[in-house]
């Protein structure tokens, strides 16, 4: 047997030595494939801080940490939770197209089930826009700074920079309710802190918890562009009362007036200034008519105001209305045949001064017709001493007063506002009257084409909603019967 050699054909290849950096492109290239190593993007940074929410931590997105902050210390009443822990999504520049920075920060919680977004922004020019895929812009959309609203499955929190869907380009920040709790991806990628200050951040949340609150109905309400026609007296709550519950930093060395008396004609706003007024600055209202403090009991009626002062101090930032207070607040004779209210005066004045010294903003307004028979005491300096006048509208306002009440009304081209708003001045039209005036229309319209006999024979359908549409002789029927019912 012939056996041939096996030529074994081996090559020697030289390598070169293994250095450091070698090896750790080695380690690197070997750890990538087994982690992935890839930066998430903006979306996915949010989506990770809301699938780390509890109801004990709030994610707040900025531009400015400092900015957001302070908003957040102001508004930390509109967090209905006790918030332990903070989660930070910073935006940087080059993180949105064509912005540096968001329109407004915005911070969002949770409180059960429901998700809650708030308004950070610090200039009240620049508002959140929250909307649905496909839905039509409209006020309803927009979430001014410190107000509140909840989010819905699929919302679309816009940062103001311009997204065209034919452009291709996502929407930076859209709400979907997280499937999960996961709070290791915000860890790793968001920043986390305890809120400073946790204790004074938490002091109105907590006396939010522990009363009879209701969260969506207390978000919800009348502000100051509800109201027409008194712009004056707007403007001097914005100097007095708005500002300084807002930045309380640039106030504090100086002292505020507790007490504000707003007097002027029945039914002319005063009331929807102090609703309007505790919505601005996002604090909480209590109502009240001064007949309720009297009682017939030696001392209750004072306990009942010290209580009332108790409360607002309790609550703020607050703001208690007092209506119809010359009931109880007549000048004192100084006569030794006192008076069953004269106590009262006594107490009023006690309360305010005590709430003079209190750094709290709780604030105390009244409301009369009659500024001459209060007590001269009770509007001095200190105690009621800033007083606004709420007057009858002039022509300017009750256009004003008008398109606002009539904003969700079909009017017809045949109405001509001027018209309208001087018949109205030439009959001593009070706010609420134009309101009136604008429901009779409605009226009138429903029986100008018959609809209250289609509603009575249950044969009115959805179809019969198009045709009303209020025009001139539905108006001008209607400030004849309000005319007529005046004198």
């Amino acid at each position: 047997m012939n056996v041939q050699p096996i030529n074994y054909n081996i090559k020697f290849i030289r390598r070169k030595p293994l250095t450091s950096t070698t090896i750790e492109k080695s380690r690197s290239t070997v750890f990538k494939g087994l982690f992935d190593s890839t930066t998430p993007d903006l979306s996915q940074k949010f989506q990770y801080g809301l699938e780390a929410l509890d109801e004990q931590s709030v994610f707040v997105v900025t531009s400015n940490e400092a900015s957001s902050n302070m908003m957040l210390e102001i508004h930390a009443d509109k967090i209905y939770i006790p918030v332990m822990k903070k989660y930070t999504l910073f935006i940087k520049k080059g993180d949105l197209k064509n912005m540096d920075e968001l329109d407004s920060n915005f911070a969002i919680y949770k409180k059960g089930n429901k998700y809650y977004i708030l308004s950070l922004a610090e200039h009240p020019l620049r508002k959140l826009l929250v909307d649905m895929p496909k839905e039509h812009y409209n006020k309803d959309n927009i979430v001014p700074s410190g107000n509140v609203r909840e989010l819905n499955n699929g919302s679309i929190i816009h940062t103001g920079e311009m997204v065209w869907a034919s452009s291709g380009e996502k929407e930076k920040f859209v709400f979907n309710t997280p499937k999960i709790f996961n709070p290791r991806n915000a860890e790793k990628y968001l920043n986390i802190k305890n809120i400073d200050n946790l204790q004074d951040f938490n002091k109105r949340t907590i006396t939010a918890l522990n009363t009879d609150y209701n969260a969506e109905k207390e978000i919800k309400g009348i502000t100051f562009e509800d109201i027409g026609g008194l712009d004056d007296a707007i403007e001097t709550l914005r100097k007095y009362v708005v500002r300084p519950i807002n930045y309380p930093q640039v106030y504090q060395n100086i002292r505020l007036n507790k007490g504000i008396l707003l007097y002027g004609p029945p039914r002319c706003g005063k009331t929807m200034l102090g609703k309007a007024l505790a919505n601005e600055v996002n604090a909480k209202y209590r109502e009240y008519n001064a007949n309720e403090f009297k009682s017939s009991t030696v001392g209750t009626s004072e306990s009942n105001i010290r209580q009332v002062f108790k409360q607002a101090v309790a609550d703020a930032p607050s703001i208690t209305f007092i209506d119809e207070f010359d009931s109880i607040a007549k000048p004192r004779d100084g006569s030794s045949n006192a008076r069953f209210d004269d106590p009262m005066v006594n107490q009023f004045l006690g309360c305010m001064s005590d709430l003079e010294k209190c750094a709290v903003p709780a604030f105390i307004i009244a409301a009369t017709n009659m500024k001459k028979l209060i007590d001269p005491a009770l509007l001095a300096s200190g105690r009621f001493g800033l007083h606004i006048e709420v007057p009858m509208p002039d022509l300017t306002g009750l256009k004003q007063i008008f398109n606002i009440h009539a904003r969700k009304q079909h009017i017809m081209n045949d109405v001509s506002v001027n018209e309208l708003a001087q018949t109205m001045l030439e009959n001593k039209f009070n706010g609420s009257d134009v309101a009136e005036m604008i429901t009779d229309a409605f009226f009138n319209v429903l029986e100008r084409l018959g609809l209250n006999k289609k509603m009575d024979n249950k044969t009115f359908t959805f179809s019969d909603l198009e045709k009303i549409a209020l025009t001139r002789n539905d108006f001008i029927k209607a400030i004849q019967r309000i005319t007529k019912q005046k004198i």
